[in-house]
């Protein structure tokens, strides 16, 4: 190690201490000469640049952290280093006999940190002063240092984040989808992506099954299910897909609900097994008369509706033919013996 604080720095210190004022470095100087540093020093051998401080602090007393940029296209393989104070009096100079202790190439930009102990001195009333452009901050403008990756998800307060590592740090579609444990930020894409995943598909779906199970029929005002829905039209479905349709019908198929009514399971009955059209009374009966079996039967319109009348031939009557008993049940097995209806379309949810 040969730094050095040169006589005309220590008279600095001194005329300063008399003064009861402080001496401030304000500027690094770089050359190209390696060497013994002396203490008659007034400069630098071979200088090829000098900055003003960038950044520096005294840490503690008689500990000195300076930096400075250098950019242009001056190129350097530094070997001896100046510190200058604001009067431009070289302080202190570190030279090593030829090692090289900065390096630069053309059109580059560099940042030197260096440090000064001296404690071992009697200098005390030193300070550090910027002329340069110092780092920036929420409050001053001035040079940024780039993050690196592994600050993305720190506490780092002084480092910046360039466009493409933000791009890298950036959750992906991917990411929301494995349920990835990556620290990573969230677009709004992916905020809505991550809600309709874990809200909706887990969350609500939950509670819907809880309030209305996958299978039970829901009527539908179209001739297609909806999507995430399905129909009751006999199909088959995937077993291994929709595994809530495959826990209430094992078969994997669908029941067809197409012209069928719902209908209450009765006891002893077996739940989604199919009743035949049968033919049953009204639940009335009127009052019971005869007419005989060939009497010939006509319809008329009155103010009160369609009524029915016969007519009796002579010879019928006097043949004394067996009479039929009208008892008002429903005889008829099509269409006509249904109610009114209106035609849904049953559907389900897809689960």
């Amino acid at each position: 190690m040969s730094l050095l604080i040169t006589d005309a720095g220590i008279a600095a210190s001194i005329e300063a201490e008399a003064l009861g004022v402080n001496y401030k470095i304000t500027h690094i100087g770089i050359g190209l000469d390696g060497y013994v540093p002396t203490l008659e020093q007034t400069q630098l051998k071979n200088e090829v640049a000098r900055e003003a401080l960038s950044r520096g602090s005294v840490p503690a007393l008689g500990q000195l952290h300076f930096e400075a940029v250098f950019a242009g296209n001056t190129s350097f393989d530094g070997k001896e280093i100046g510190y200058f104070l604001e009067d431009g009096t070289l302080f202190a100079v570190d030279s090593r006999d030829g090692e090289i202790m900065s390096l630069k190439r053309s059109n580059t930009i560099i940042t030197e940190s260096f440090e000064l102990n001296l404690a071992g001195s009697s200098i005390k009333n030193i300070t550090v002063e910027l002329m340069g452009a110092p780092y920036a901050t929420e409050e001053l403008a001035g040079i940024a240092k780039i993050t690196t990756r592994d600050k993305m998800n720190s506490d780092d307060d002084e480092t910046i984040v360039t466009p493409k590592k933000l791009k890298n740090n950036t959750a992906t579609d991917d990411d929301i989808d494995t349920e990835s444990n990556e620290p990573k930020f969230i677009q709004l894409p992916q905020l809505w992506r991550g809600i309709q995943k874990f809200v909706l598909d887990k969350l609500w779906l939950s509670l819907a099954e809880l309030i209305y199970p996958v299978g039970c029929p829901i009527p539908y005002p179209a001739a297609e299910a909806p999507p995430k829905f399905i129909a009751y039209i006999g199909q088959s479905f995937d077993k291994t897909v929709f595994t809530k349709l495959a826990e209430r019908f094992p078969s994997g198929v669908m029941p067809d609900m197409r012209k069928h009514y719902i209908r209450g399971l009765g006891e002893g009955e077996t739940p989604l097994s199919i009743k035949g059209q049968s033919v049953q009374p009204l639940g009335f009966e009127s009052d019971p008369h005869t007419h005989p079996t060939d009497a010939t039967k006509y319809a008329t319109k009155s103010s009160s509706g369609w009524e029915t009348t016969y007519e009796y031939r002579s010879w019928f009557a006097a043949a004394k033919i067996d009479p039929v008993t009208i008892t008002g049940r429903v005889t008829g097995t099509g269409d006509e013996t249904n109610p009114n209806s209106v035609r849904w379309l049953y559907i389900t949810r897809a689960a």
